[in-house]
């Protein structure tokens, strides 16, 4: 009986201590979620302002846009559009910070930015619309700088009347914000317009791109003379010797090449070659005895080997009257192979 009662007396302490483990641990959670809710509600609380500051910035923007006349103009309503768009997909207090602060400053960039080319402009159309101006004949330069502490510069002074001048002073300072504007302006005969500034980074990339071009054309000039590779479409002509001929009347001459070579070159051949020898200015084509020479280099016969590029149809139907005339006349022997990739050698001097 006192076995029983101490084992029921342990067995309840267990069960007391689960219970007070259970109740520590309902607390625990209860404390835990009440933290992790308030910090949730802190959270959205910031977002919630963050989101209004960003709005109230993009509406700010709007309204300077429209203030300084240019929110009609594609690059400004593209940049509030992008900081629209950032904003709405911004799901976190850090994105929203981080997009005020990226997209926020490019569409006040652009805004300014933009700002200062329209006053150019007005600036410009003002210059054009001064009576000394439209007398100047011949070249003229005018450079205008603009500067809130150093007011309106302009030289040289007297191009100017004075009227215009006081215009410029509207443009510039028509409203708060004040930028620094640096205007050249190149007159010819009475019209004016923006001189390009001199940059030396666009100016080095000008003239780069300027080399790459004469680099390709000098290229494909040294390839139409025969000096360099060439390749493409075009044909590949054999010419025989008539069958058992050895009489100066079966055999291929100098001027039967020249013949053929002259119809292609005339039907819109960019390069040929005969026997391997590419044909440039210089070439001569000659026999010598019963050689055939192409740049005074001996070249195989029976069959003449003549590559021509160019456009395959046209170049083979341009020799139709020369082949006929040799096959009919002196049984010589053509074949003609149309080819959609030839490469013609370089010319070996």
């Amino acid at each position: 009986m006192k076995r029983f009662s101490s084992q029921a007396i342990v067995d309840n302490k267990y069960l007391i201590l689960l219970v007070l483990v259970l109740i520590v641990n309902t607390v625990l959670l209860g404390f835990g979620y009440n933290i992790i809710k308030e910090h949730l509600a802190i959270q959205e609380e910031k977002l919630v302002h963050r989101q209004k500051f960003a709005r109230d910035l993009w509406d700010y923007n709007q309204r300077l846009a429209k203030e300084l006349g240019v929110y009609d103009r594609s690059t400004v309503r593209d940049a509030l559009s992008r900081l629209t768009q950032e904003i709405e997909l911004a799901s976190a207090g850090d994105d929203l910070a981080r997009t005020v602060l990226t997209y926020g400053r490019r569409a006040q960039e652009t805004i300014l930015r933009e700002y200062q080319a329209r006053q150019i402009e007005r600036i410009l159309t003002a210059v054009n619309q001064d009576t000394l101006v439209q007398r100047i004949s011949g070249r003229k330069d005018i450079s205008i700088k603009v500067s809130l502490e150093g007011g309106i510069l302009i030289e040289p002074p007297e191009v100017l009347l004075e009227a215009t001048v006081v215009q410029i002073a509207d443009i510039a300072f028509e409203n708060e914000i004040v930028q620094n504007i640096s205007v050249d302006i190149t007159v010819e005969d009475g019209v004016g317009r923006i001189a390009v500034p001199f940059n030396p980074v666009e100016h080095i990339k000008a003239l780069s791109a300027e080399i790459d071009s004469l680099r390709v054309a000098m290229r494909e000039i040294r390839s139409t003379a025969g000096l360099l590779e060439m390749s493409g479409p075009g044909i590949i002509i054999e010419i025989y010797d008539a069958p058992d001929g050895f009489t100066t009347e079966a055999i291929i001459h100098d001027t039967d090449v020249r013949d053929v070579v002259n119809e292609l070159f005339a039907s819109g051949a960019r390069g040929v070659s005969v026997g391997g020898q590419r044909l440039v200015a210089t070439s001569a084509i000659r026999c010598v005895g019963p050689v055939v020479m192409v740049n005074d280099k001996h070249i195989a016969v029976n069959p003449v080997v003549i590559k021509a590029l160019g456009d395959p149809m046209i170049l083979e139907s341009g020799i139709d009257i020369i082949r006929f005339s040799l096959e009919s006349r002196r049984n010589l022997f053509f074949e003609i192979e149309q080819v959609d990739n030839l490469t013609l050698p370089a010319f070996a001097s």
